[in-house]
């Protein structure tokens, strides 16, 4: 998946402080603070890559990975059709 720039960032996100940068490198992630009837949420973008998509459109489901062993509040949502960042 490739981060997109939100419509209407609030801030951008960088590594967290115990981030390894020798391992992997952590892209700034720009995000858009929305409260809602459950609370406050960050909402990023993102645009699958041509083979990500191909694979969706195949069958394949969408994971979403969660560092630790917690399991926060999370929601996978698609963007408005027709609407563009």
């Amino acid at each position: 998946m490739l981060i997109k720039r939100i419509e209407g960032a609030t801030r951008n996100l960088g590594a967290p402080p115990n981030w390894d940068g020798d391992i992997s490198k952590c892209n700034v992630l720009p995000i858009r603070d929305v409260l809602t009837e459950q609370g406050q949420f960050m909402v990023s973008s993102w645009e699958p890559t041509p083979a990500e998509l191909a694979a969706i459109n195949a069958g394949e489901p969408i994971e979403l990975w969660i560092a630790g062993t917690g399991h926060p509040v999370v929601a996978l949502s698609v963007g408005p059709i027709g609407k563009t960042d």
